[in-house]
């Protein structure tokens, strides 16, 4: 019984604005109308909106009211479309599928916090597909005549980094399951994945319960970020009954719910650069699954010899059937309806479109049961005899391998083999469904572990996990004793009360003590790590109602307090974890207040992001003593080169023993992160390789690059009166430290390069407006203080509308180089746009310095990586203290450059309008000397016109105004201490700060 070929279907679902996107001013920018859906362009541009139309739009972002239970119901005349309606009419067609007997998945797919969980599993009341579709498969079955037999299993998986995990399992081999072909079908299948059977939708519930909790607790051990992961529930559901001539036969329909990983993309233009952006396989499983999508609807299509890639990924593996096979296949693609996430909410539309062309040719599954076991039997007969027999042979063109090679062959087949006779004894099994529901009923009896849970939080005080997917938050509990609750890891001894593992959780890592519900929290020794509302906990501290409280660098708690819930002020009704990790934030002096530009927002949304994951990296680097350390900078808009002109959000990494640096975009730290991630697992896996690596793959390592020191601007309104810059100008980094200076002049000149004459001075820059002008860059000299940059030094820079940068010869073995660079910059015709950049802008030459690896001091070589880092935030610390009093912050320091290039303007133009002066007294007492006949008026009034009088005197007063401004500003900025890494230092005043 053939189903045809018949499409995916597509939904398309839009959330409402979340909290940041509300913070933000956010703009909606999505559009539905029927099964329409309109992408409005979103930078005010007026670009046309781009139309697509699918199977089923929902609009769920306005037009509800919540109901005294919570659920979300539409508003009358509203076209809200509920989490019932979204089930109507997907989830009950895969059930009606399921009935029929035809294989079912359900695809959720989107970036992260666009929704995919909540259409998938639901919030509170407010249930999802996956809930809803087992509540109702059950009722069905319990209200069918019972004629037909049911039987339902349930397993439930994780795919992250390409390794599988068995959520209903607390442990996992190491490396993950395996994933195996049954020769047979051609089908790939999870080996050793434990599958449940379950007769109550209580029974469901309970498992992905148990399921939701194993997976949060595994990422926060491995430090795996969740919503780089794939969850995959596989429902098998058969139906057993006798036909028409009373053979018994099994229908068997299998029912795939997957929620994707976050399908947004690491930033591309920081991670296209990385060396090692191939070793990550954060992505692989997403983007081989928008390959097989392609392929699949380039095939549906009619494109002949399209080879459709299902191996390239653990993901397309497993759900081959699902997307190109024997399977009826739906997709909801979970929209954000913010302008902010316009780009994001493009490719998920781009993505759905493609996935709709899809068509699959599903069909019924049934058979006659002593048919299928009469199989089994045979191929398990079979498998036995090519043990036990010699039928395994080396294959086609083994003639040419090594009698190891031909061993090692040998040994992969019979694995195969024992993994598919274990498959196939799982099968016969579950032909006994009734003993295997029994057993495990024995085993594991059902208990409403929701309800045990929700009478202890009324009553015990506790800690609730918090995760960065909402849907993990509040699902893994710790309550606390009556006397003494104890915190650390597994193999401390005596075992703690409360047991954690990861990165910075120490074998005793802290104390609790109730007294008559007063629950206090100590760390068991100044170097167990905890932070309790953002701040490091150093002593004993009373634990108040909501607290936050952070173990190791990722075990991140709300603490609930049922005997005393009276939360500090200022605490929200409902903590989730961007108030926690805004609070770590903000404890570092991070987290700007009150109102906020776009550019502000923008980067602490990326703050907020980065912090936790920089922690990470860290704690990664002390466990493996890698000798690095990493943190956060911010780059002003002045410190940056090109024409940005937005703060960016950018990662540092230092090495420990020899101070090289090197400075990552966001996407290249991100994407290095992840390669950490896979990293730190083998470690944690007893992977040996890891310490002994080769440095080309190691994450940690870079080679030696050209490292900016840092920039000095030379502001050009003295060219717009054909007047030179001659001066030495400060050399600051990105925190506007001052690291040297540079001696610069910049001087107009004809085509030649010769300096003009002292009478082309114009007071009124408009002259110039048709005329070429001509001006000379001379780069004579420099200091730079850093020692470790004698290796080289070079500067570089552009100047108006260059596409390319100029650079000075390399001057090695010194910190003065001379390097006495001159150019000459000529412009056709001099407009209005030349006048305005020589009054408005500046030239930003930037300083580099030749790193090598040197040989670190041998005292620091016997140091930990924990260690260097204690001692630079130490070394760090004093240095603010002792340089608090001349500390002068980026856009100060931009200031003061460009108050600084106005007053050499000014003296220069005070010392052409003296000359000036000096030359009109010289005519007038010429013509005073001369006979009253020959005192004539007109050719003395155009000598003193064309010398254009002035006293000067103006100019003098400025000059003086300015100078004390000069004085004031530094006086200002030398009281700010500049922000680095460290958890509890002054704030910056600066817009460039570096941050842990």
């Amino acid at each position: 019984m053939s189903g045809g070929g018949e499409s995916v279907k597509v939904a398309v679902r839009v959330r409402p604005f979340n909290s940041r996107e509300k913070e933000r001013g956010a703009k909606l920018v999505v559009e539905m109308k029927g099964a329409t859906t309109k992408l409005l362009c979103g930078d005010g541009s007026g670009e046309e909106p781009k139309t697509f139309t699918f199977d089923y739009s929902y609009w769920s972002h306005d037009g509800f009211t919540e109901q005294p239970d919570g659920i979300l119901l539409a508003d009358p005349g509203s076209s809200y479309a509920s989490q019932q309606n979204v089930f109507n009419d997907l989830g009950q067609g895969v059930l009606d599928n399921a009935f029929q007997g035809f294989n079912c998945s359900l695809f959720a797919y989107g970036q992260t916090g666009s929704g995919k969980s909540y259409s998938m599993v639901g919030y509170g009341n407010n249930k999802g597909i996956v809930p809803i579709t087992c509540d109702v498969l059950f009722k069905t079955i319990e209200a069918s005549d019972g004629k037909t037999k049911y039987e339902v299993t349930f397993s439930m998986l994780e795919i992250y980094n390409e390794q599988v995990r068995d959520l209903l399992q607390k442990v996992n081999p190491k490396g993950g399951l395996q994933v195996r072909q049954n020769p047979k079908e051609g089908l790939f299948y999870v080996q050793a994945l434990k599958k449940v059977a379950v007769g109550s939708y209580r029974e469901i519930e309970n498992k992905i319960e148990e399921g939701t909790s194993n997976r949060t607790v595994a990422a926060t051990q491995m430090n795996a970020t969740s919503s780089r992961a794939h969850t995959v529930v596989t429902i098998q559901f058969d139906q057993i009954s006798k036909n028409d001539v009373g053979q018994e036969t099994k229908k068997t329909s299998v029912i795939n719910l997957v929620d994707l990983a976050g399908s947004e993309r690491a930033d591309s233009t920081g991670a296209t650069g990385d060396r090692l952006k191939e070793g990550a396989n954060i992505n692989k499983s997403l983007s081989s699954l928008g390959n097989v999508i392609s392929a699949l609807a380039d095939l549906s299509m009619g494109k002949k010899k399209v080879l459709v890639p299902y191996r390239d990924s653990v993901l397309t593996k497993l759900l081959q059937n699902a997307l190109g096979g024997n399977s009826k296949t739906i997709m909801i693609a979970a929209l954000s309806p913010a302008d902010i996430n316009h780009d994001e909410t493009l490719g998920t539309l781009r993505y759905a479109d493609r996935a709709k062309k899809i068509k699959n040719k599903a069909v019924v599954n049934e058979n006659p049961v002593e048919k299928l076991i009469r199989e089994l039997r045979e191929e398990n007969e079979r498998l036995k005899s090519a043990m036990t027999g010699g039928g395994i042979v080396a294959p086609e063109g083994g003639v040419n391998m090594s009698p190891e090679e031909k061993e090692k062959m040998r040994q992969q087949m019979m694995e195969e083999i024992k993994a598919q006779l274990m498959a196939n004894q799982e099968a016969m099994e579950d032909f006994d469904w009734d003993k295997k529901h029994q057993q495990q009923m024995e085993d594991e009896p059902t208990l409403d572990h929701k309800a045990i849970n929700q009478s202890r939080r009324s009553k015990e005080p506790h800690f609730a996990n918090l995760n960065e997917d909402n849907m993990l938050s509040n699902v893994v509990f710790h309550f606390l004793g009556s006397d003494e609750t104890t915190i650390g890891r597994k193999d401390a001894d005596p075992q703690p009360t409360i047991m954690l593992s990861g990165l910075s959780i120490s074998k005793q890592h802290a104390i609790i003590t109730n007294s008559d519900g007063e629950i206090t929290l100590r760390p068991y020794s100044s170097s167990c790590k905890i932070k309790v509302n953002g701040v490091p906990l150093a002593g004993a501290r009373s634990l108040e109602h909501l607290d936050r409280v952070m173990f190791g660098s990722n075990h991140l708690f709300v603490f609930h307090n049922p005997l005393n819930p009276k939360a500090a002020e200022g605490t929200p009704p409902v903590v989730e974890w961007e108030f926690a990790q805004k609070e770590l934030a903000e404890a570092r002096g991070l987290m700007a207040g009150g109102n906020l530009t776009q550019d502000q927002q923008r980067t602490q949304d990326q703050i907020v992001e980065l912090l936790p994951m920089v922690n990470e990296v860290n704690a990664v680097s002390e466990e493996l003593d890698k000798h690095k350390g990493f943190e956060i900078v911010l780059l002003s808009e002045e410190a940056q080169e090109g024409t940005n002109r937005e703060t960016k959000v950018m990662v540092k990494m230092k090495d420990l023993l020899n101070q090289n640096s090197w400075l990552w975009e966001r996407g290249k730290f991100i994407n290095r992160r992840y390669v950490i991630q896979e990293l730190y697992q083998r470690y944690i896996d007893g992977d040996e390789h890891v310490l002994k690596m080769p440095k080309e793959e190691d994450p940690f390592w870079e080679p030696p690059e050209d490292v900016l020191i840092g920039t000095a601007n030379v502001f050009l309104q003295s060219l717009s009166y054909y007047l030179d810059f001659d001066d030495k100008v400060a050399v600051t980094d990105f925190k506007g430290k001052e690291e040297g200076s540079l001696v610069v002049c910049i001087a107009p000149c004809n085509q030649n390069g010769q300096p003009i004459g002292e009478d082309d001075f114009v007071d009124d820059p408009n002259e110039l407006l048709g005329k070429p002008y001509h001006f000379k860059v001379n780069i004579r000299n420099g200091e730079i203080h850093k020692s470790r940059f004698s290796h080289g030094l070079k500067v570089k820079y552009k100047c108006y509308n260059e596409n390319e940068y100029t650079w000075t010869d390399e001057k090695k073995e010194t910190l003065s180089p001379e390097w006495n660079h001159s150019r000459i910059v000529s412009i056709p015709s001099t407009t209005e746009d030349v006048l305005s950049y020589f009054e408005n802008s500046s030239v930003k030459f930037s300083v580099y310095g030749r790193q090598i690896d040197t040989a670190p001091d041998s005292k620091l070589t016997k140091l930990t990586t924990k260690e260097l880092r204690q001692m630079e935030n130490m070394q760090d610390s004093g240095r603010k203290a002792r340089i608090g009093s001349s500390a002068v912050d980026a856009d100060g320091q931009d200031e003061v450059g460009q108050i600084k290039g106005e007053l050499l303007l000014l003296k220069r133009k005070f010392e052409r309008l003296e000359k000036k002066e000096r030359r009109l007294q010289e005519i007038c007492k010429q013509w005073e000397q001369k006979p009253a006949e020959e005192q004539q008026f007109e050719p003395f009034y155009r000598s003193v016109s064309a010398v254009a009088f002035s006293t000067g005197a103006k100019l003098k007063t400025r000059v003086h105004m300015l100078n004390k401004v000069i004085q004031l500003r530094k006086a200002v900025n030398g009281a700010k201490v500049v922000q680095t890494n460290g958890d509890q230092k002054a704030q910056g005043g600066s817009k460039a700060c570096a941050i842990m």
